[in-house]
Parts: structure tokens; C-alpha cells; sequence
């Protein structure tokens, strides 16, 4: 396993996530995230926006509670990877999309990959929720699509563990923030006009910090409510059951490309060149 660990540092290792780079190379293909709408069971809305997103790459894909809830989780994600990092003690490195070794229309993007002195942790992937309203506790089961999107980020960085963490924070105002006897909380700001987030560490003063802020800024106190973390172990079973279907998907969305047509239910057939 070492040996794949270290294949992934040196071709993935790094944190392009969001950019423009990573969601051309997401547009390239089928992801993780994403693959659930690829099956015969999905919706007909939920595959349509998949096969819109690769005709359109201007078109993001959405996540299950709306563009709210996807703001809310990325903008929690790096806290609930520090959390992770010390209730653990291990490091999590970035990785970039990973194609899969012998389908170039698959890939995925896990949120990381632990690194540690713990031979149980290391090598691990991790895939963290943070869900602005959905409640869950020790016996939740796992989202199916957050399963499928496991499933396929193992396949494609050949790992056979994953961590599913989730963390439910809470937004608070300053004085229920002041009161608070959670053991992690505190604060990030969010610029007004480019969206740009700044956080504040656990051990940075709130004085300090804001010192470096200017009235452009608004400032977002938060809690940590509570948290778990599941093991979800790789099935050499799912990808030869789903292969087929993502690979019929894939193979419709190319006709729509070389025909240079939309989904036939959609208004307009004729993609337009923008």
C-alpha cells in the first residue's frame, strides 16, 4: 500500500479543488460526486443535470439541499478537516481528481488522504459532510450517494478504506459564541463583495484577528455540535455491478457532444456557443 500511497502523492498530491483547471478536468469525465445520477435507478432530473454539466460546463453540478447547503459545506470543510487532524493526530493531504487507471471517462476526488504513524489510519481516504440541516447521529446510515461516491473514489486511487466524517456545526451571533462551552469553536469572515473566506485559528485572539479586518468583511461565529466518523470499506462487487451504467451514460453524453444537441425534452436541441 505504501507504495500506491506515495504513486498518488507524486501525481495527486496537491489542492487544485474548484478551480478552473480541476473542473475542466471534471467536465473530461464522470466523478464520484456525481456518479450516482449515471445509473438506471437516478431520476430523470438528476441525470439530465449530469448530462447537462458535461454539454455546459458552465453548469455545476448542484448538491442534495441546494446551492445554500454546498456553500455551507465547502466553507466548513477546512475546519472540519483541522478538527479531524487533531481529534486524530494525523496529517490529511489534498488530492486533485484522479482519473481511473484504465477508464479515462471516470474519476474522483476525494477530500483527502490521511497520512500517520497509526498503520489502522494511514493510507486512508476521507470524505467529510457537514450538512447545514440534515440531522444524524451513531446510527445514521450513510447517504447512499455519499456510499456511491466512496465506492468510486476508492476504485479509482486503488484504497480499500475510507473515513466518512460528518460534523454538524451551528452559526452563531457573538454573545451565544461567547457563552459557548463547545470544545471547538470559532470564527471565519466572508468579504461582501468577492466571497473570499478568511479563517481564524483556534489560537489566533479574536482581537488580533480582527484587527486585520476591514468593514468589507463579515464575520461568522460558529460551534461544533457534534461529529462521527464511519468506516466505509471498499466492495469489489460495486464497480463491476455500476461500470456498465456509467459507461452508457458517458457513451450518450459523447453522441450529444458529436451532435452538438441537448436532451431532446430540452427546449432548445441546439448547444450554443457562448
Amino acid at each position: 500500500m505504501e507504495q500506491q500511497i506515495q504513486f498518488l502523492l507524486q501525481n495527486f498530491g496537491f489542492d487544485d479543488q474548484r478551480t478552473e483547471a480541476w473542473h475542466l478536468k471534471r467536465n473530461e469525465r464522470i466523478t464520484a460526486s456525481e456518479v450516482w445520477k449515471s445509473f438506471s435507478d437516478a431520476s430523470a432530473s438528476a441525470r439530465k443535470e449530469l448530462i447537462m454539466s458535461k454539454l455546459i460546463p458552465k453548469i455545476q453540478e448542484s448538491c442534495n439541499g441546494g446551492v445554500g447547503a454546498l456553500i455551507w459545506g465547502t466553507r466548513f470543510e477546512p475546519i472540519a478537516k483541522n478538527i479531524y487532524s487533531i481529534e486524530k493526530g494525523v496529517e490529511i493531504k489534498d488530492l486533485s481528481c484522479v482519473p481511473h487507471s484504465e477508464h479515462n471517462f471516470i474519476g474522483a476526488s476525494p477530500d483527502g488522504l490521511i497520512l500517520s504513524q497509526n498503520k489502522d489510519l494511514n493510507g486512508r481516504l476521507i470524505e467529510f459532510k457537514c450538512p447545514i440541516s440534515r440531522k444524524f447521529d451513531d446510527n445514521t446510515p450513510v447517504p447512499i450517494y455519499y456510499y456511491h461516491q466512496m465506492q468510486l473514489q476508492m476504485e479509482c486511487t486503488n484504497l480499500n478504506e475510507c473515513d466518512y466524517v460528518e460534523m454538524q456545526f451551528l452559526k452563531l451571533n457573538y454573545s451565544e459564541w461567547y457563552e459557548s462551552n463547545e470544545k471547538y469553536k470559532s470564527c471565519f469572515a466572508v468579504h461582501n463583495n468577492t466571497q473570499e473566506v478568511r479563517y481564524k485559528s483556534f489560537h489566533q485572539s479574536l482581537e488580533d484577528w480582527i484587527k486585520t479586518l476591514d468593514m468589507d468583511w463579515q464575520i461568522i461565529y460558529w460551534s461544533l455540535k457534534t461529529w462521527r466518523c464511519l468506516l466505509v470499506e471498499r466492495d469489489p462487487e460495486w464497480f463491476p455491478k455500476y461500470l456498465p451504467q456509467i459507461k452508457s451514460t458517458w457513451e450518450e453524453i459523447l453522441e450529444y457532444k458529436k451532435t452538438n444537441t441537448f436532451p431532446k425534452d430540452l427546449k432548445c436541441e441546439t448547444i450554443l456557443h457562448i
